[in-house]
C-alpha cells in the first residue's frame, strides 16, 4: 500500500526481571501492539525485542482452541502450544479444570462454552504453564467478581515468586495497586515513564482535558 500506519515509532523500555509493568493509553495507541512483539506473535519492521526467560501470554485467549472437541482435549493441545509437556499438563489438568471452575463441563465440545467459560479455561491454561514471564492484555474485563479476585490473587502470587509481568490494561486502579513502574503511549509513541501513581495522574489530566 501507497500509506503504512506505524503502530509505534520509537518505543523503547526495559522491565526489570522480577518487577510487574504496567502499560496505559487511550485505545489505538499501541498497547496491544506492544505485547504481541513482545510475546513474539509479531516481528517488528525495525529495532529490536529481547525476553529472556519462558513466556506465558494472556492475550488471545483460547487462540488455539478447535470449537468441536472437549475442553479436555483443548487443554491438552493449548498446554503444548505453550511449550508444556503431555506429562506436565496431565500433573496440573486436575488444578487447570478446578481453577477455570469447568468440572462438570470439560468433557463438553468447547463450542457449548460460554463466552466466560472460554475466558476462563484460556485463562486457567495460561497460568498454569510457570512462566518466567507473564504477559497480559485487558484478559480480566471479561470475568465475573469473583473469578476476576481468583486472577488478581494469581498475579499476587506470581509477583511474589518473582516473576516478571507485562500488563496492559484500562485499569488504571490495578496499575497503581499492583504495577512497580508505568509506561504511557500516546498515538504509538511513549509520552511518559515511571512511577505509576504520577503516570497514571498525567494521563487522568490529559483525557480529562481532552488533549
Amino acid at each position: 500500500p501507497s500509506e503504512t500506519f506505524p503502530a509505534l515509532t520509537d518505543v523503547s523500555f526495559s522491565v526489570p526481571r522480577g518487577s510487574t509493568y504496567g502499560v496505559i493509553g487511550r485505545n489505538g495507541s499501541g498497547k496491544s501492539t506492544a505485547l504481541k512483539l513482545v510475546a513474539g506473535i509479531t516481528k517488528p519492521t525495525s529495532g529490536t525485542v529481547r525476553v529472556e526467560g519462558r513466556i506465558s501470554a494472556l492475550i488471545e485467549l483460547g487462540a488455539g482452541f478447535h470449537p468441536e472437541i472437549s475442553g479436555r482435549e483443548n487443554v491438552f493441545i493449548n498446554g503444548i502450544m505453550l511449550g508444556l509437556t503431555k506429562k506436565e499438563i496431565t500433573r496440573r489438568f486436575d488444578e487447570i479444570v478446578e481453577f477455570a471452575e469447568l468440572k462438570d463441563f470439560i468433557d463438553a465440545p468447547v463450542k457449548t462454552y460460554s463466552s466466560g467459560m472460554y475466558m476462563r479455561l484460556g485463562f486457567a491454561v495460561a497460568i498454569h504453564v510457570d512462566p518466567d514471564v507473564l504477559l497480559v492484555d485487558e484478559v480480566l474485563a471479561v470475568g465475573d467478581e469473583g473469578f476476576t479476585h481468583k486472577c488478581l490473587d494469581k498475579f499476587s502470587d506470581f509477583r511474589r515468586r518473582g516473576k516478571t509481568i507485562l500488563l496492559v490494561t484500562h485499569s488504571l486502579g490495578l496499575v497503581e495497586r499492583f504495577c512497580d513502574e508505568a509506561l504511557w503511549l500516546e498515538g504509538g509513541r511513549v509520552r511518559g515513564t515511571g512511577d505509576p501513581r504520577r503516570i497514571v495522574g498525567a494521563y487522568v489530566t490529559a483525557v480529562e482535558k481532552g488533549e
